[in-house]
């Protein structure tokens, strides 16, 4: 044989070789995608994928490519919030012509999107999510600051605006649509108007992007974006309950508390009640967020002066709602046991908080001994790790109380009896383990 026929050769059995390879890849890749969908919620395998190499980290492409489009669409749209704001003060162009130049804005960020998808579909998804962010501000300002737009037809255009940035997201598949797009709106009124007398329109502009988010995060699993947007919501409208809540605005208050905590509780457990899939540890902590948030903001809704009596119904109201959702997981969802432990404590944190507000000195001690009691027994009776260690922690509260407070205001008798109490109590616990250790602890 030549060289000729061996050169020859040698380049037929490359072909080939590389042909398997690229036949190999298809399979490999179809294979891979196959994998994920059946992998779908399961944090091992995100963690862990063998199949995809690690690239170093290089700042100039995680700058160019990812972060520097993203700032540079923010603050386009600051710019533009700012402009119109702006343009307001100085009273420069007309109302109709600060709307119109503004739908205008965003009108072109959503065409060049549209015409730079097929070759810079990254590009394209982030100039669309300003291009939402615009149109729903002008949509909202041009409603409650102009009176330009009736509310039926306002609110229908931003529901329309909601569902187009869903049905968008879901085609780009990128969260970074719903991001900006969607949580992005939420800041924008902020910068164009103080927004202190109309928080009704305000907070229901919030419900109707939260329902768009609550969609996504359910149908996609962007579980960053329902963290980020449960977030900002809760912190707006605490903001507001502290600041600029007046009594004649309870009827909003309330309707928008339950409201913005039900749509967060069905972003948390949809998945799991559709799909039927596990809790991660980071979904039970965003549930217990979700309760702590109500609370506070039932504080300022129902307690704004702060007086005793009004906290305890606050805390004995609030420990009995998150005491239902107990006893609705374990009707439901038995075997969340994680959550339901957090919920248990909760319930059980905010019960002694009613007791501490309803009564003073030595009667808290003993009813909170008295719950010590009461829990672990139940912790016995059930079977419950939980229920015990929730028992034991509050004897333990007790006793840093009695230590730390009691001790400089309760009287010489009522020192006696509490230390004998807690004593007691703390030995008959230790007697407890002492005499089933093993089949507590070899079960």
């Amino acid at each position: 044989m030549n060289e000729q026929e061996e050169i020859k050769q040698l380049q037929e059995e490359m072909l080939s070789l590389h042909n398997e390879m690229k036949v190999q890849q298809q399979q490999l890749e179809v294979m891979y995608k196959r994998l994920i969908e059946l992998n779908k919620g399961n944090a091992a395998f995100k963690n862990h994928d063998p199949l995809v190499p690690k690239k170093p980290f290089s700042a100039e492409n995680f700058i160019g490519l990812r972060l520097i489009h993203l700032v540079g669409i923010i603050v386009l749209v600051i710019g533009l919030s700012i402009g119109v704001k702006y343009a307001i003060d100085r009273d420069f162009i007309s109302e109709a012509a600060r709307i119109f130049l503004a739908y205008g804005a965003g009108a072109t960020l959503l065409i060049l999107s549209v015409r730079l998808r097929k070759n810079y579909e990254a590009f394209s998804a982030i100039l669309f999510s300003g291009a939402m962010a615009s149109l729903y501000f002008t949509t909202y300002a041009a409603f409650v600051y102009y009176n330009m737009i009736p509310s039926a037809v306002a609110f229908i255009i931003m529901i329309l605006l909601t569902f187009y940035t869903v049905i968008k997201a879901i085609s780009y598949n990128k969260q970074e649509i719903a991001l900006l797009g969607l949580t992005g709106a939420y800041g924008i009124p902020f910068l164009i108007s103080q927004n202190a007398d109309r928080a009704d329109l305000f907070f229901l502009y919030i419900t109707i992007i939260n329902c768009g988010v609550v969609f996504l995060s359910m149908r996609k699993q962007w579980k960053l974006l329902s963290r980020i947007t449960q977030t900002i919501t809760w912190i707006l409208f605490i903001g507001w309950a502290s600041v600029r809540y007046q009594t004649d605005q309870k009827a909003i208050g309330v309707i928008f508390l339950f409201i913005f905590f039900i749509l967060f509780s069905i972003s948390i457990l949809g998945r799991k009640i559709l799909y039927k899939e596990k809790l991660l540890q980071q979904d039970a902590h965003q549930y217990l967020i979700n309760n702590v948030a109500f609370y506070i903001a039932a504080i300022l809704i129902f307690a704004h002066d702060m007086a005793n009596q009004q906290l305890a119904a606050v805390s004995g109201f609030t420990g009995l709602f998150v005491g239902a959702q107990v006893l609705a997981l374990s009707y439901f969802m038995d075997e969340e046991k994680n959550l339901k432990n957090i919920l248990i404590s909760l319930a059980l944190l905010l019960i002694m908080f009613f007791v501490a507000f309803q009564w003073k000195g030595i009667t808290v001690t003993l009813l909170w001994l008295f719950m010590a009691v009461i829990v672990f027994a139940s912790g016995i009776f059930y079977k419950s790790i939980a229920l015990r260690m929730a028992g034991m922690s509050v004897i333990g509260l007790t006793l840093l109380k009695l230590i730390l407070f009691d001790s400089m205001s309760f009287g010489t008798i009522q020192k006696v009896i509490a230390y004998l109490i807690v004593g007691v109590l703390l030995l008959v616990v230790s007697f407890y383990y002492q005499k089933f250790k093993e089949k507590l602890f070899n079960d």
